[in-house]
């Protein structure tokens, strides 16, 4: 069941949506509606960068010397958004 939902969004943001969806040949309507289904209910929690790191160094996880940490992790986040996205 379809119900209406009024929103207050800033208006180059509508129009970039508009914009998506004719390129996408979707409403804007669907094309939220399937951005949000993706969406966790509950956020994981976060944890620092030196936790991430150790907790990667314990599961044997190699890190390369001269790397950019922040780059590293966001990396392995997508890795893993990506194969949960799979199953």
């Amino acid at each position: 069941m379809n119900i209406k939902l009024t929103l207050s969004i800033n208006d180059e943001i509508v129009k970039k949506a508009k914009r998506i969806s004719q390129y996408r040949g979707k409403s804007v309507s669907k094309i939220i509606e399937e951005f949000i289904s993706l969406l966790p209910e509950k956020e994981p929690k976060k944890t620092s960068s030196i936790r991430e790191i150790s907790n990667m160094l314990k599961n044997g996880t190699a890190i390369p010397e001269n790397i950019d940490y922040k780059q590293f992790i966001r990396e392995k986040r997508y890795q893993e958004y990506e194969e949960k996205r799979k199953q």
